[in-house]
């Protein structure tokens, strides 16, 4: 019998190598353990901030995520037909199902509501090396608007990364009507909008300096515009963007940006944040704040969140919500690349004998001791098993021989 193998739209015969789908990754024992490990502080941090854990499905009715998804996330769904016909997606963020939730199951609730989740999701990426299937964590705050509830859960972010170990990272941090002022100050129609919008989320600057160019600038003022991508920074960036605005929203966003920037200085994150008006995120349906956070060595935010107060209402329950995801593949890189070690899980004791009844009995007594415990179910001789339990490094080897235990110290 021959094994075909499937890789870059070929098959292949068996060459004694296990294929994946691009996009996807094995967890070994050890860095599953660390993932959960991680994954069970960050739950205890969020539930110590009054966020109680959900769970939705793994997919859902295509037609009910759809309106509530940005277009730019249309393209990476992934969809099927189930057994009736019906159009499915794997869920391709967690915010748009807990959105469904809220707005279907919990509109009799007193809010605001907090909720945490642990989950996977699911996007097609045609960028080679991208992710597809991500392991995230997060939180939604439902019910509360205003720059508070955005810097409460910007500062949760912060404490996450804190506990997880990730040193040195940054939250940048924007705001989408402060952009949108920006802009139409500079007189730019709704398609040079989207236009600026694009090349500024892709860092293309040539598009960019095309679009200022061609704008009814003063020479100063065009000078401060095309500088835009290169705004970012402390306290000092407030001031040179409030000459950019004038519409109320965009100066409403600017002022909730400085009760934001004023409130994680207060929570000791003032080091970390950076203002960066250009900011913008894949998803199409945040509305006011946005951010993400970086780490030394790591290409992609490791976390990403915002302000999404219409997104709601797309379920037919307007509520006003904010929130952020934790990549956990992209922490775990983080981790590693810092060189951070992790206590290998090795068995307290490794019990052999004649009578599995009798060891199994034994291995049951230690477990229920809080011991790790590994029987011997090799079929070896006795000798070349406990040769291989001691090159494991497990420090106790119990020999049960006549309903009699013999404790061996590993060497």
């Amino acid at each position: 019998m021959k094994l075909l193998l499937m890789k870059a739209g070929k098959h292949m015969e068996n060459s004694g190598t296990v294929l994946m789908p691009g996009g996807v990754r094995d967890l070994l024992p050890g860095e599953a353990r660390r993932k959960r490990h991680l994954e069970d502080k960050l739950l205890r941090l969020f539930s110590s901030w009054g966020y109680q854990e959900v769970v939705t499905p793994t997919f859902e009715y295509y037609e009910v995520l759809a309106p509530a998804l940005g277009d730019m996330l249309h393209n990476q769904l992934y969809r099927f037909i189930d057994d009736r016909g019906q159009i499915m997606v794997l869920r391709p963020d967690m915010t748009t199902p807990i959105a469904r939730l809220v707005s279907t199951r919990l509109q009799d609730q007193e809010f605001p509501q907090r909720f945490c989740y642990l989950a996977n999701v699911y996007r097609r990426e045609s960028h080679a090396g991208r992710q597809r299937e991500y392991y995230q964590t997060g939180v939604e705050l439902v019910g509360a608007a205003g720059p508070d509830a955005d810097a409460e859960v910007i500062s949760l972010a912060a404490e996450a990364l804190k506990l997880a170990g990730v040193e040195d990272f940054r939250i940048t941090v924007g705001h989408v009507d402060v952009l949108a002022g920006v802009l139409k100050g500079a007189g730019f129609s709704a398609a040079e909008q989207e236009q600026a919008k694009i090349a500024l989320s892709k860092k293309d600057l040539v598009t960019w300096e095309g679009l200022v160019a061609g704008a009814q600038l003063s020479g100063d003022k065009k000078k401060a515009v095309a500088a835009l991508p290169y705004l970012h920074g402390g306290l000092e960036v407030f001031g040179q963007l409030e000459g950019l605005i004038q519409d109320e929203p965009a100066k409403r966003g600017l002022a909730s940006l400085r009760r934001v920037w004023k409130i994680l200085s207060d929570h000791g994150f003032c080091e970390q944040v950076n203002i960066d008006p250009t900011l913008l995120r894949v998803l199409g349906y945040y509305t006011g704040l946005v951010f993400e956070c970086y780490a030394e060595g790591v290409g992609y935010p490791l976390c990403g969140g915002g302000r999404y107060d219409e997104l709601l209402a797309k379920f037919g329950y307007p509520c006003p919500a904010t929130g952020f995801a934790l990549t956990m593949d992209r922490v775990l890189d983080a981790l590693e690349k810092q060189a951070l070690p992790f206590d290998e899980q090795t068995p307290d004791y490794f019990i052999t004998g004649d009578n599995i009844d009798e060891v199994v009995k034994k291995a049951r007594e230690l477990r229920a001791n809080g011991f790790i415990v590994e029987v011997d179910l090799s079929e070896r001789p006795r000798q070349e098993a406990i040769a291989c339990a001691s090159r494991k490094g497990i420090p106790f080897i119990l020999v049960m021989e006549n309903s009699e235990e013999k404790v061996e110290r590993s060497t």
